[in-house]
């Protein structure tokens, strides 16, 4: 990727413009306080990447025994098609090896053939299917998960 880019640990003052993201990537979007939340979670990691100061990425996951679960992953509607999901993944699955996990698991809506690929790009598998998990419409999500 040509752009720089930083990496960089989920700050407070990040909430807000990761809110906006949210809302434009998701109808089941995350509130400010789940956010909030997660930032001061001890258990979890949220990394934003970052271009010209502007977020263009975040991801998040939850260190749980030694599986690291992906909670969140978007891109910024405007920075989609040059990689920066690939740079996020790579950096979350470098990190959850370096913490020692054993696994890295997530959950996806079975439409969602663009993040199903991305994942599987990056060793995870289907492992099973989570009936009706996502409230908006009520889509099935497929249980991914990638081994250390």
């Amino acid at each position: 990727m040509e752009n720089n880019y930083t990496i960089e640990e989920l700050n407070l003052t990040d909430i807000d413009e990761i809110c906006e993201i949210e809302k434009r990537c998701f109808s089941d979007a995350w509130s400010r306080q789940s956010f909030i939340e997660e930032f001061e979670n001890e258990n979890s990691v949220f990394l934003v990447i970052k271009i010209d100061d502007r977020i263009v990425s975040y991801g998040g996951f939850w260190y749980i025994v030694d599986d690291a679960q992906i909670m969140n992953v978007a891109v910024d509607i405007d920075y989609k098609g040059i990689k920066i999901s690939h740079i996020l993944m790579e950096e979350m699955i470098q990190r959850a090896r370096e913490k020692g996990m054993a696994t890295m698991s997530l959950e996806v809506r079975v439409s969602n053939e663009v993040a199903i690929n991305l994942y599987k790009g990056h060793g995870f598998e289907i492992v099973g299917v989570r009936k009706q998990y996502y409230q908006d419409n009520k889509e099935d999500a497929y249980i991914m998960y990638k081994y250390f």
